[in-house]
C-alpha cells in the first residue's frame, strides 16, 4: 500500500495529517490520520489507522511503518531523543465529525 500524507494543521508544538491511499480510479482515499505534539521531552502522537487492511499487518510490519513515518516527518525538525506514538484501528462505521466552522470552498 503506498500511503501519503496530507497536512492538516500545523501548530508551534503541534501537527495533524490525514493518511491516504489512491483508489483505482486515482481518487484519493483516507485511511488514518495523525496527531503529533512536540514537547521538550520528545515527541508524543495519536495515529488512527480505520482501513481494515491496516488492521491485519502484523506488529513488525507496524513498527517498521511507524518508524518509517516518525523518520520522514521528523526529518526537518531532527528526531527526537524520544517518541511515543498510540496506535489504535476504529472503525468508520462509529466515526462522527462535530464543527462549527465554515465549510472551505
Amino acid at each position: 500500500m503506498n500511503l501519503k500524507l496530507r497536512r492538516l494543521v500545523r501548530t508551534p508544538h503541534s501537527e495533524q495529517f490525514a493518511l491516504y491511499t489512491l483508489d483505482a480510479e486515482g481518487q484519493g482515499v483516507t485511511v488514518g490520520k495523525l496527531d503529533l505534539h512536540f514537547t521538550a521531552d520528545g515527541m508524543f502522537g495519536t495515529l488512527l489507522l480505520w482501513d481494515e487492511r491496516l488492521e491485519a499487518w502484523a506488529d513488525e510490519d507496524l513498527d517498521t511503518f511507524l518508524q518509517g513515518l516518525v523518520e520522514d516527518l521528523l526529518e526537518p525538525r531532527g528526531m527526537p531523543d524520544g517518541y511515543a506514538i498510540e496506535c489504535f484501528t476504529p472503525s468508520l462505521n462509529t466515526y462522527r465529525f462535530y464543527t462549527n466552522m465554515e465549510e472551505e470552498t
